[in-house]
């Protein structure tokens, strides 16, 4: 396997100003398939209900090999994109699937890694070192580790405790604007990435509504979105972090591609079509 995503799929129930529709989601779910579609060999390891499993049928159709690991339930999530702007979410949790246990990734070796939790503590963070020594490249979202179920099962962004004991494991972070302003406490993307990567990380991954950076601690390689639809905005993070990962070898081309590719899977709702 070239890239093994770690993380629960999830039932999202996304509602725009336009319409509501149920879908597939998840980083492992808009991830893997988009690597999948750009060459790379994809595995998934993840939860949710023997009753949901369905849903996830274009993985395995794609190519991507899917282990599903036993849970009752699967992680749903409602999306409320309540204005064109697709960075403006409010997102509710009607459900959640097992948390990730050590005896889960016990036997995993790859050489890319992506952990691609949906809310903090799916993947517990004291499992992170222990899959850092199993790839050569371990990346992961922000979202798994600031994204925290309180009441009423209300998402809410807060700044994650630990974050200085493990972002030094990762070679790449992503980010968005919100999740690098709850990190940093800093408006400024640009000086958000700065501050992450000395945290420790090697390189940040952040998305906004124009486009993609990443930054490695010497240089910005930048790349801009193309005109894309609100419907098509579920899964951008997701595909562009798993499309960057793909090109990893050369900073800006892997900006590029990365930029690419999403603006192409948000021309429309769904996972990347190739």
């Amino acid at each position: 396997m070239d890239i093994l995503f770690i993380g629960h799929v999830a039932k999202d129930i996304n509602r725009t100003t336009q319409k509501t529709v149920t879908v597939p989601g998840g980083g492992v779910f808009y991830g893997s398939i988009a690597a999948q579609r750009l060459g790379a060999k994809c595995e998934v390891i993840t939860k949710c209900s023997i009753n949901d499993r369905s849903l996830y049928d274009e993985m395995i159709s794609t190519g991507v090999q899917v282990l599903f690991l036993e849970s009752e339930t699967t992680t749903t999530i409602e999306n409320l994109y309540p204005t064109g702007n697709p960075d403006d979410r409010i997102s509710r949790v009607l459900s959640l699937g097992k948390r990730f246990e050590r005896r889960d990734i016990e036997g995993i070796s790859c050489e890319r890694i992506i952990l691609s939790a949906l809310w903090y503590g799916e993947f517990p963070e004291e499992l992170i070192e222990f899959v850092r020594e199993r790839g050569e490249i371990l990346a992961a979202d922000a979202q798994g580790f600031l994204r925290n179920v309180v009441d009423n099962g209300q998402l809410r962004y807060q700044d994650w405790k630990d974050k200085g004991k493990y972002l030094k494991f990762f070679d790449v972070f992503k980010v968005d604007n919100n999740e690098a302003f709850v990190l940093t406490g800093e408006r400024d993307l640009k000086e958000a990435c700065r501050k992450i990567q000395g945290m420790g990380t090697k390189i940040v991954l952040a998305t906004h509504k124009d486009g993609v950076y990443a930054f490695d601690g010497e240089s910005f390689y930048e790349a801009r979105f193309l005109p894309y639809s609100l419907e098509g905005r579920t899964g951008r993070g997701d595909t562009c972090l798993s499309t960057f990962i793909t090109a990893l070898d050369d900073l800006r081309k892997a900006v590029e591609l990365a930029a690419e590719v999403t603006s192409k899977k948000m021309q429309y709702p769904g996972p990347y079509k190739g």
